[in-house]
Parts: C-alpha cells; structure tokens; sequence
C-alpha cells in the first residue's frame, strides 16, 4: 500500500515566525503520521527553525529547491548537505515556476535529482503534461519525456526513493478548477510510463501526487482517485484552518 501524502507549498511566502506558528497551530491536529504523511515546503531560512517546532510530530519539512553542488564557490545557492544536515529529508525540484522563471532545464533537474538521492533526500519531482505517444507491444502509450529525462541514471534501487508530482501547467498558480478526472490521468499515464522503463512492481510502489487548484472543496475528490496518492496543495495551503482541512480529508468525508 502506498501510503498518501499532502504537502503545503508556501512558495516565496511566510517568514520564519509566521512559519513557526503555523507549525505549532497544526502539529497536534494532524492525521496519524503511520496513515497519511504530511509535509510543508517552506522557503530556506525557516527549515531549521519548523524542524525543531514539528519535533516528533511526523510532520515533514521539505525544501523548495537545491543545488546540484554540494558545496563550493556556488554564491546563492543551497546545499544538499546542508538541508541533510538540518534534517530535511525532502526537496522539490524542477517544480514549474523554476523552469519558468529561472530557465532550469530537463539535464538541471536531472543533476540536482541525482544529487539528492546520493545525498539521502527524498526528491519530490515535479513534472508537467509534456508527453508523446509510443507504441508498446502493440499498444499506444503516452511517454512523459520530460519526467524521464529528469529520471536518466536513476537506477532500479535509487527510483524507489522518488516521489513524483503530476502539475498540469494549466492548473498551477491560476486559480483554475482541478479536474479529478484528469489528475488521475495524468497521475495513471505516469505510473505507466514508470512501469515501461523500470518495472511494474517498482511503478506500483511509487507515490505520484497532484499538484494544480487543490482546495479544501475538491481534496477528497481527488485524493479519492486510485492513482492520486496525494496533492502537493499551493496558495490553499496558507491558511491554517484550510490546511487541517484538506489533512484529515477523510475525517471530513465520514463526517458528511
């Protein structure tokens, strides 16, 4: 069983008292750590500090990026050792924004993927809808190039330590309505694309979540879907009340 997974992306907001508190507020309110695994991507200079305050809570906190470099004349950048060190045990790469905005390509990703796993990080990799169709035994299959691309040199050991985020580009940071139907989708055609260039037993056992206009009205919709072991939940996940919302998703579900 794949255990399902919800994580907060703050993005470039919330300073470390502001993320401290959030902390606080929730740690104590979340589902059991054994049955859902929660986690906040929050910006680089609060990870010491939310760390100490989550304590032995479960909850996991993720890094928005690395560098590909461990350590070095690298001004700026942020070190993998480093976010090991701290006790960081995932960070999110090669998420949308940062192939927009900051022109990180397909062999980028790949180099800080691969530096993460060598490290012990748990890399969460974000991809998007880009994909091609194959011919497989006869059948058509939709290849997602750029995951792949993203995936070249990890071994059959090292892909059981990689979490993957389907983000649809259409769906992330416009306020969009998400389609559960094709989250799972996207989130079946990866798995298959996993299962083509690995195996079926590993493409089974790896956790694939959906990003793009998660929101505490239509979590349980998606979060319900076969393929979707869990969201990776942007501007919703801000507030504290919307957050342990869409966490104990399933309670709110019982309780309809």
């Amino acid at each position: 069983m794949r255990k399902p997974f919800i994580a907060a992306n703050w993005k470039m907001h919330k300073n470390v008292q502001e993320s401290v508190e959030f902390v606080n507020a929730i740690k104590n309110k979340l589902p059991d750590p054994q049955k859902l695994e929660v986690g906040i991507a929050a910006q680089a200079f609060s990870l010491p500090s939310m760390i100490q305050a989550a304590d032995d809570s479960g909850l996991k906190i993720i890094a928005q990026n690395a560098s590909a470099e461990y350590s070095g004349p690298y001004t700026g950048e942020i070190s993998l050792r480093g976010l090991a060190d701290s006790g960081v045990s995932y960070v999110m790469l090669g998420h949308i924004e940062r192939r927009r905005l900051f022109n990180e390509d397909n062999d980028t990703v790949n180099r800080k993927v691969l530096a993460a796993l060598e490290m012990g990080v748990t890399p969460i990799i974000c991809t998007d809808e880009t994909m091609v169709q194959k011919e497989v035994n006869g059948e058509i299959h939709y290849v997602f190039q750029q995951l792949m691309s993203v995936l070249r040199g990890v071994s059959l050991d090292q892909i059981k330590n990689v979490v993957v985020s389907y983000e649809p580009s259409w769906a992330v940071g416009y306020g969009q309505h998400a389609n559960p139907v094709l989250a799972e989708e996207g989130c079946r055609q990866i798995r298959r694309t996993i299962a083509d260039n690995y195996t079926y037993e590993i493409a089974d056992k790896i956790r694939i979540l959906y990003g793009g206009s998660v929101n505490p009205d239509n979590v349980g919709q998606i979060m319900n879907k076969p393929n979707v072991d869990g969201v990776l939940i942007g501007r919703a996940s801000l507030d504290v009340d919307n957050f342990l919302r869409m966490v104990n998703y399933s309670k709110n579900d019982q309780e309809k």
